[in-house]
């Protein structure tokens, strides 16, 4: 598979060397300009990729939110920018403390989505390093109030997939916005067994 200039080599062999081998999914992502409107977009200057957390409490619940301009009823996985030349692990702890407060127990990497985000002859490439999180409670406070989140809500696990359904379900101008976040919501339903026993 020829990676994405947003998936550096040399990094996936660390993250190898340290988790062992892990899926590297890649998906072309056709959209209108309009994913890329302030709010909606996860392709942002200084941007190169973004950690997605499925963020576990010592009860086995998933943490999920919800940010004060989403659709009505709205939720997703944790998510934050890696910045460039910052490394995956350091935008993981730096994104944790920035939307919870805590700090992680232990983690497991799920493991890397790319994306060709494409609108019309123009390809942006992209990826989700995706991240099984263990904390050791499920009192958490947002940090960084300019994420506008709206709600933190602990979810079982089994509700995944209709929080995916709802994101395929959102009003039409959030439509591409919504297909790339269930993209992360269904690689996370697929590949979760691989760091159920970590």
């Amino acid at each position: 598979m020829t990676l994405t200039a947003a998936v550096d080599r040399e990094e996936l062999e660390h993250l190898r060397s340290r988790y062992g081998d892990f899926p590297l999914d890649r998906v072309v992502l056709d959209v209108s300009p309009d994913f890329f409107e302030e709010g909606r977009r996860p392709v942002k200057k200084g941007r190169r990729a973004e950690v997605l957390l499925v963020v576990e409490g010592p009860d086995g619940r998933v943490l999920v939110h919800t940010k004060r301009f989403y659709p009505t009823g709205t939720f997703r996985l944790l998510s934050g920018g890696i910045h460039e030349g910052e490394p995956v692990e350091v935008a993981l702890a730096r994104e944790l403390q920035e939307e919870t407060g805590v700090q992680a127990t232990d983690h497991c990497l799920i493991g890397v989505l790319a994306y060709d985000i494409r609108c019309g002859d123009e390809a942006v490439p992209f990826a989700s390093y995706v991240y099984r999180v263990h904390i050791p409670t499920t009192e958490v406070h947002v940090q960084d109030e300019e994420e506008q989140i709206g709600e933190l809500r602990w979810i079982p696990f089994s509700e995944l997939p209709s929080i995916r359904d709802k994101l395929l379900r959102v009003p039409k101008e959030w439509q591409d916005w919504g297909r790339f976040r269930a993209l992360g919501h269904e690689f996370v339903l697929r590949y979760q067994e691989r760091c159920k026993e970590a």
